[in-house]
């Protein structure tokens, strides 16, 4: 079997800083640059890097940073998982909840402009935030649509079906170029083929859908059996990054499905695990690079990729970072997917009855947690395997788990440090085959026998880690343990003031010295703060906002609240509430 996993049609293009010189069409819309005074996008700009210019709130004075204003979204009740980004666009911020309801806020003063109630009633309830273009506010809703609100008013003007109702659900955040939105549908484990699209902004016609499952004929068809392709996942569960540079688009496809069964889908089952990089105007296949073969931990791509221009070994390499459930940080040449430092494929345990895969890919340099169980970490009674262990009926602890490693939370690249900071998940789960088959009469998986599938033993530690990474040599320059595991929550904001700025399943927001990781300041918001934090300015003041509302992923305080901070705020915090445990609950 041959094991050589990549395909290659462009050549290398070098460039130093995000250099991308394509005109916008959107007037002075130029999102290739950090994000300033505005917050325009989740990623901050079209790379993902989540910094920010703004050094108003610095190191020296980020601990008389105070809270501005506070608002609740709906009305103090719970709203689902709440992991929007605000995005802030010439003083208005624009939110949503987990319901998929969208909100326009003053963002000087904390008041609503206008509400848009979703009428989707089926999918998850988590939404991870909008975009705001061409006098639009674009948003995908929990039950497969992509909907276009007027920017002033929040009217409804046009709504577009992505996918069946009910199979799969769309969390991810659209982005925006050119006239085009693009987004991706989630929920790998129900069957879906995934896929990522484009969508005309002017009206929401489709222009362009890329399945990341490939059909017969297609590049990566023959990685899968028989006819498990059409429903085996690769679900989009984040935003893309772009380069109008190179005009590609960058996904990050997920799970296959079933996902922890693969006796019927033998092969690497592409594009599932992926990044994958195609045409920004045509959706075309340009390249791929899987991070885990015909996967069945569930070590799935659910973290948005982010790009940088670095300097290596004496050359300008525009580079793509991912970092993954693995604890694996992958570092790609953006223009042909080829490994920058370096990735090697390693034998792994066997289960033929699985199906495994041969071999697996492991970086050159340092994981960013844990690749083996940590001592004292696993239950007395259950046997345990490091990354990427063999498993069949009877269950094994491994670390990461299947919420280990980075499971969404966004991290940051700092072009001032040129430095990559991560927020991961020191999490085990113990894993076991849960028969799974697909039934053409429901249109679902089927689940047979008695097995236990994925879960997580009660009393396991859970913790995580804060990261800073080179990316020139996939090293850590600095590491701190944290309480809670933190790779499914906030994740970072790097800004020019020298500060990593996160959001803590406790409900503290806090800002951490962006050199060594040392904390500076915290302040106590009323419930989990795990949604992404954003920076912008109005009226010559800089600010920092996050949603607080918890998340089911965190075992934190649910709400709804929405906090603002400035230098000299004089909003008082908040009563603590409960703190998430940091041992696993019981199974229930």
């Amino acid at each position: 079997m041959s094991h050589r996993r990549h395909i290659s049609p462009m050549s290398i293009v070098l460039a130093l800083g995000i250099s991308w010189t394509v005109a916008a069409a959107n007037g002075s819309m130029n999102w290739r640059l950090p994000a300033n005074k505005n917050f325009p996008l989740v990623g901050g700009n079209w790379g993902n890097q989540r910094y920010s210019t703004l050094d108003q709130i610095n190191r020296s004075n980020v601990k008389k940073l105070g809270g501005a204003w506070m608002m609740h979204l709906e009305d103090g009740k719970t709203a689902g998982n709440i992991q929007a980004t605000p995005v802030i666009v010439d003083g208005v911020m624009f939110v949503s909840s987990g319901l998929g309801n969208i909100f326009a806020i003053d963002a000087r003063r904390g008041a609503l402009k206008w509400k848009y109630r979703s009428d989707a009633t089926t999918g998850t309830t988590t939404h991870r935030g909008v975009v705001v273009a061409e006098g639009k506010v674009f948003a995908g809703q929990r039950d497969n649509t992509l909907i276009a609100l007027d920017q002033e008013s929040g009217t409804l003007i046009w709504k577009t079906r992505l996918a069946e109702a009910g199979r799969g659900f769309t969390t991810a955040p659209a982005v925006y170029f050119d006239g085009l939105v693009y987004i991706g549908v989630a929920g790998g484990e129900s069957g879906v083929r995934g896929q990522f699209g484009a969508y005309d902004a002017r009206s929401g016609k489709e222009v362009w859908k890329f399945w990341t499952l490939p059909g017969p004929g297609e590049i990566g068809h023959d990685t899968w059996e028989g006819d498990s392709w059409k429903h085996g996942g690769g679900p989009v569960w984040t935003q893309p990054a772009l380069d109008p540079d190179l005009g590609l688009v960058y996904i990050a496809a997920g799970n296959a499905g079933p996902d922890n069964d693969g006796q019927d889908r033998g092969g690497d089952n592409l594009f599932t695990a992926s990044i994958v990089a195609l045409d920004l105007k045509t959706g075309a296949y340009k390249w791929h690079f899987q991070e885990v073969h015909h996967d069945i931990w569930d070590y799935d791509n659910s973290a948005a990729p982010v790009l940088a221009d670095i300097s290596y070994r004496g050359r300008l390499r525009k580079i793509l970072m991912h970092a993954g459930k693995t604890g694996f940080m992958y570092i790609l040449d953006r223009s042909d997917g080829k490994p920058l430092v370096g990735i090697e494929e390693k034998p792994v345990p066997q289960e033929r009855r699985m199906k495994t895969a041969a071999t697996q890919p492991f970086p050159v340099g340092d994981s960013f947690v844990p690749t083996c169980p940590e001592a004292g970490s696993v239950p007395a009674g259950f046997k345990s395997s490091c990354i990427f262990g063999a498993y069949w009926d009877e269950p094994i602890v491994m670390s990461p788990g299947t919420q280990g490693g980075v499971s969404w939370a966004p991290m940051t690249f700092s072009p001032q440090t040129k430095l990559t900071y991560v927020a991961a998940n020191i999490i085990n789960s113990a894993q076991s085959i849960r028969r799974q088959v697909w039934d053409e009469e429901t249109q679902r998986f089927k689940t047979l026998g008695e097995g236990t599938g994925f879960f997580r033993p009660g009393g396991q530690p859970r913790a995580g880690t804060l990261t800073a990474m080179n990316p020139t040599t996939n090293k850590i320059v600095w590491q701190k343990r944290t309480k809670f595991p933190i790779g499914t929550g906030s994740g970072l904001l790097s800004t020019a003031g020298g500060l990593l700025l996160h959001g803590e399943s406790d409900g503290k927001v806090v800002a951490y010295n962006i050199n060594n990781g040392d904390l500076l300041w915290q302040f106590q918001t009323d419930a989990g703060a795990d949604a992404p934090v954003a920076t912008y300015q109005v009226d010559g003041e800089q600010y920092v906002a996050v949603l607080c509302g918890g998340s089911g992923f965190q075992l934190s305080q649910r709400g709804d609240s929405l906090w603002a901070f400035k230098l000299g705020g004089s909003l008082p915090q908040a009563p603590a509430p409960p703190e998430p445990p940091l041992t696993q609950p019981p199974r229930r």
